[in-house]
């Protein structure tokens, strides 16, 4: 059905990062998303800890992504 390599389902933030991995390492990948249209909810923020960003140094990202992060001064984890 498909001539790529790997199917990765889900274009959200880590769908695509898999698939520009995946491309850098020469491996041909396609994205499918259910969504028809994308979505703008506005609202949300993301944690990325020491891991993330080692990742999102190899994507080539971190340095435009740490110009816009804000650091935490602390945090607390509750568990339930």
């Amino acid at each position: 059905m498909y001539d790529d390599e790997v199917v990765i389902i889900g274009a959200g933030v880590c769908g695509l990062a898999t698939a520009l991995a995946l491309q850098k390492k020469g491996i041909k990948s396609v994205i499918t998303e259910k969504s028809e249209t994308l979505r703008n909810d506005t609202g949300a923020a993301i944690t990325i800890r020491p891991n993330g960003w080692r990742a999102l140094v190899q994507l080539g990202v971190a340095n435009i992504l740490r110009h816009a992060a804000i650091p935490l001064q602390r945090h607390k984890v509750i568990v339930f």
